[in-house]
């Protein structure tokens, strides 16, 4: 291989794995698209193509291939030299492609139309091709429209990876360890969401029992989910040694300008639990969607009337203190559980009729998540529950 083509190959790759892309996982989520775009053309074939050194990967489809096995001498080949749109209008009269066997055979193409795909940092990674049975002129405003029909795949592929990354780093901010505390069962799971966000949960022993954590940043993506990562890392580090009331504002006061710049806020509860004798101290800001559901089937909704992180600099959170008694389950949980039901706050209701109903915290859990996993659309739903079982 020439060496000019084999470090645009290499190019290629680098972009292609920076955007997990080097595989060969078809697509269908393109599928319709193409479909789509083939009927308003008037033409019969489309494929989105990738690229790597020297060999060429089908992402998705529509009707018959318009790209054979082997990059040299190809379509595609062709239109990965250029910037823009390439278009032939009747292929049997085009000498680079009169003898090809995509022309003399199935698909028989004669119009063909393709167009360079890149990544964000501007290289060609692939193309997008469309080809016609019938020869015709292919105009301007078709033209244009094919390019917004690229635009749209081009931000799709980068979208598609972000989420990807964020999901990545949403992951990582969950605990790694499940907790072994004795009296209790502490349960927790997170269901990322299509769109993921900054939801976590987040908890550690603590000299004489358990801290842990709940929040949502407000946003998706990348963005959401590194902010998070930040939240995270603040309220560990600030509550080794201090109360849950000067950890929150601490945390909020060395998060006030990333949480402006980013006009941003979060919302979390955050604990401490004494096993001792089942205490458990803590700070709602803007949560709101805690509770305890005692042992005789009542329960409680806990205070919430503090305001999230980023929204009031010098706002003073309050501490809160509930005892959990042999039975009692404290569940605290990210927005995304309501969506499971009606979508409302009447769905607190819910949320304990499920706990009144698992016979542990870690029934519960399972039983949201279960939930979760068969409602594509909701939100990221994100749950810790703490049971007591014994004194």
């Amino acid at each position: 291989m020439p060496e000019t083509k084999l470090r645009a190959g290499n190019r290629r790759v680098a972009a292609l794995n920076a955007l997990g892309l080097l595989n060969d996982t078809h697509e269908s989520r393109f599928d319709r698209v193409l479909g789509m775009a083939v009927t308003f053309f008037g033409l019969s074939s489309a494929a989105l193509v990738l690229v790597g050194r020297d060999q060429m990967i089908i992402k998705a489809r529509h009707g018959l291939d318009v790209a054979t096995p082997n990059l040299d001498g190809s379509f595609t080949e062709a239109v990965m030299t250029q910037q823009t749109i390439f278009v032939i209008e009747d292929a049997t009269q085009d000498e680079r492609f009169a003898c090809s066997p995509m022309v003399l055979g199935e698909p028989f193409v004669r119009l063909y139309v393709g167009q360079p795909l890149h990544a964000p940092g501007g290289e060609a990674i692939g193309v997008l091709a469309m080809s016609g049975r019938q020869a015709r002129p292919f105009g301007d405003g078709e033209r244009l429209h094919f390019g917004q029909v690229v635009a749209w795949l081009e931000e799709e592929l980068a979208h598609e990876t972000e989420s990807k990354r964020a999901a990545a780093v949403q992951q990582a901010l969950q605990p790694r360890h499940s907790i072994d505390l004795a009296g209790y069962d502490v349960a927790g799971a997170s269901t990322p969401a299509r769109a993921v966000g900054g939801d976590f949960f987040d908890w550690y022993p603590t000299p004489d029992g358990l801290g842990f954590t709940l929040a949502d940043v407000m946003g998706k993506g990348v963005g959401a989910a590194l902010i998070a990562a930040t939240v995270r890392a603040v309220i560990r580090t600030s509550a080794r040694d201090s109360g849950v009331r000067n950890t929150v504002s601490r945390a909020a006061r060395i998060l006030d300008d990333d949480l402006s710049d980013t006009d941003s806020f979060a919302t979390l509860f955050h604990a401490k639990l004494r096993q001792s004798d089942g205490r458990v101290r803590y700070v709602d800001a803007g949560h709101g969607l805690t509770l305890v559901v005692r042992a005789d089937g009542r329960s409680e909704h806990l205070a919430h009337e503090d305001l999230p992180l980023g929204t009031a600099f010098g706002h003073e959170w309050h501490r809160h203190t509930v005892r959990l008694g042999v039975g009692d389950t404290l569940i605290t949980f990210s927005d995304g559980v309501l969506d499971l039901f009606d979508g409302t706050t009447a769905s607190l209701a819910d949320v304990a009729d499920v706990v009144r109903h698992t016979a542990s915290a870690t029934e519960a859990v399972r039983a949201l998540t279960i939930l979760a996993e068969q409602h594509a659309d909701t939100d990221d739903v994100v749950v810790i529950a703490i049971r007591r079982t014994h004194a």
